[in-house]
């Protein structure tokens, strides 16, 4: 054998360990985090969440996040973000909306609407049905970008199209308050969204 393919033959073991070993550890971390041994997790998760895994990058901001370990939470979900993995960035998309959780603020995240309504937005435009909802109740509500109760309605009636059933109690509070020519807008919006996606 010539020293060449010797070489050739190497290097891709070597890129093939490399790989099953990346894909053992996202199995692993996936396993513990699911069984809640989140100790254990750590170590495992965060060599699989260094080797680029998105899912695992998440998972570890998640356990983090169980500490209050705000700084480890935002740099893990930022870099799955970036990845564009829409689960880290509806979970920081979550945060700035809160400035923390549902329950209430907490140290470390900042209460930022404007960022929320852009990740939002963008993962909205790609269809996803959670966010096309925010968008709505953030149009309705006038957080991170102004009242629009046309944009509100047709955000909702998009995601309730796509299945997000929630979609229709804000629906009805807003039937409370719409102009006829707002809703006309949403309608018209609507209509036009809907042919350039058919």
């Amino acid at each position: 054998m010539n020293t060449k393919y010797k070489l050739l033959v190497i290097g891709f073991i070597i890129i093939y360990s490399f790989a099953v070993q990346a894909d053992t550890l996202k199995g692993k971390c996936k396993v513990l985090f699911d069984e809640g041994s989140y100790t254990q997790a750590i170590s495992i998760c965060t060599q699989a969440a260094e080797s680029g895994d998105s899912a695992s990058q998440t998972m570890l901001g998640e356990i983090y996040d169980q500490s209050g370990k705000s700084e480890e939470v935002a740099f893990w979900w930022n870099k799955a973000a970036e990845a564009g993995y829409q689960p880290a960035r509806n979970l920081l998309a979550l945060k700035y909306y809160y400035g923390g959780t549902v329950l209430g603020a907490e140290k470390g995240w900042k209460q930022d609407y404007s960022k929320a309504f852009k990740m939002w937005m963008e993962d909205a435009k790609k269809g996803v049905a959670t966010s096309q909802f925010m968008i709505g109740v953030m149009y309705q509500k006038g957080y991170g970008a102004d009242k629009n109760l046309a944009e509100s309605w047709f955000w909702l009636k998009v995601a309730l199209n796509n299945g997000y059933k929630l979609s229709t109690d804000v629906l009805i509070e807003i039937s409370r308050e719409i102009s006829v020519e707002q809703k006309s807008k949403g309608e018209e919006k609507l209509r036009n969204y809907k042919q350039l996606n058919s």
